[in-house]
């Protein structure tokens, strides 16, 4: 339909259902409505037919604008230009410019944007996403990788600096999780366009993963003193002695909440996101504490009052914070005879001879469980899902759904008396050494 355009009309006009307007003043140009839109475009006839350029939608152009727009596109293909074909090639330098705007992103902007890629970054894999168990695992990593290699360009990122990032490591366990970053970040990135597919390919192409030998390494009586007593001086020896007294790991402990702790029944519940199993455990978490373990608890709280912490944590930092994963490193590195950074003792350029513990914080989980056994003679029943907290069968879990926490609470106070034995007897016998 043919009409005179005015703003008058425009502002009165319906946009309701479907039709189309052609100007009487300006040759070519169009109003189309579209379902509640009003499109502007300008046709002329091509070579291959009919052509619709589109200008825009009204009211964001108005009338001489679309005017404007009209006669220049009509100028410009009688000047023998293709305006359709300058759009596209411009929406193309456009989209080279960004892609070229990605390739210079650093490794550490580009880890930031990992981060928060909800859909396709690591807090979508990760169970608990990026405050559950397995992001403790792998964010010192991703953390590392940002110090080490953050100022880096991605597209100058070479094999070899990713080889020296994940071998950095000690324990072959701990380079698997670093390699387990790399292996994500690195596809991530490729898909988003920040580096080139042969690039990506050429980076990981040999990195691989490591054979692990599982430990089963058991503490004697004096090791698990020593280690005890070795971090009672420091901010977390309550935090170590708990971890003795409950055979809880050591990422629960150390961010165990007061709203997990009822002192009255004695009884620490451990929500999913904070356990190594909780997304396939199927139920909850409940480890019975022993009357030395609710007043160490007790003690603690009395502790925090006296500091003025006021946390949600029961071991916090002095700022009431969680504490860092590797917060016991310093004192455990100690105890093994080294630095508390993890270097080599030298004295006047030569290491020192020294008797190392050798023991890992989780050595006394598996202690625990042992002595249990072994001395104390418990049921491995109440020892694996009464204490440790294993997940169990599903068949368990159908057809024998009450978890053996009762049964499980004698068997804890009897390892609180052994313990106490334990670190008794060891103090004793450095006495009478000394």
């Amino acid at each position: 339909m043919k009409v005179r355009m005015t703003a008058y009309w425009l502002e009165h006009l319906s946009r309701e259902g479907r039709a189309e307007y052609v100007d009487s003043e300006q040759r070519g140009l169009r109003l189309e409505v579209r379902n509640g839109r009003m499109i502007w475009s300008v046709r002329w006839l091509g070579d291959d037919g009919h052509v619709r350029y589109t200008i825009g939608t009204y009211p964001e152009v108005g009338l001489a604008t679309a005017r404007r727009e009209a006669l220049k596109a009509l100028g410009a293909k009688a000047g023998g230009m293709d305006p359709q074909a300058q759009r596209r090639e411009a929406r193309a330098a456009a989209r080279e410019a960004k892609r070229r705007r990605r390739l210079g992103e650093t490794v550490k902007g580009a880890l930031g944007s990992w981060l928060k890629d909800n859909k396709a970054g690591p807090g979508s894999r990760w169970k608990g996403g990026l405050e559950g168990g397995s992001a403790r695992s792998f964010m010192p990593h991703v953390h590392r990788l940002a110090r080490d290699l953050g100022d880096v360009m991605l597209t100058e990122l070479e094999a070899q600096d990713l080889e020296r990032f994940v071998g950095a490591p000690e324990a072959a366990s701990t380079r698997n999780h670093a390699l387990t970053v790399v292996r994500t970040f690195i596809p991530w990135a490729r898909k988003r366009g920040l580096i080139e597919r042969e690039s990506a390919a050429a980076l990981t192409i040999d990195l691989t993963r490591e054979k692990t030998v599982e430990r089963t390494r058991v503490l004697t009586d004096q090791e698990l003193a020593t280690l005890v007593h070795g971090f009672s001086p420091t901010r977390y020896g309550s935090a170590v002695r708990l971890l003795a007294l409950t055979a809880c790991r050591r990422d629960e402990v150390m961010a165990m909440e007061w709203a997990w702790v009822d002192t009255d029944k004695g009884l620490l519940t451990i929500p999913p996101s904070a356990e190594k199993s909780g997304s396939r455990r199927g139920e909850e978490r409940r480890v019975p504490l022993s009357k030395a373990a609710v007043a160490l608890v007790m003690e603690q709280r009395e502790v925090l009052f006296a500091e003025g912490i006021r946390s949600k944590y029961v071991f916090p930092t002095e700022q009431g914070q969680r504490p860092y994963r590797d917060a016991l490193k310093p004192m455990l590195n100690s105890l093994r005879g080294l630095r508390s950074n993890g270097l080599v003792k030298t004295r006047k350029g030569k290491r020192l001879d020294l008797l190392p513990l050798d023991v890992t914080i989780h050595d006394v989980r598996r202690t625990v469980a042992d002595v249990m056994r072994s001395r104390l003679g418990i049921s491995p029943w109440i020892v694996d899902h009464g204490i440790l907290g294993h997940t169990r069968p599903k068949m368990l879990r159908t057809y024998s759904p009450t978890l053996p926490t009762e049964e499980a609470r004698p068997a804890m106070e009897a390892w609180s008396a052994e313990l106490a034995r334990i670190l008794s007897e060891v103090k004793a016998d450095v006495r009478s050494e000394a």
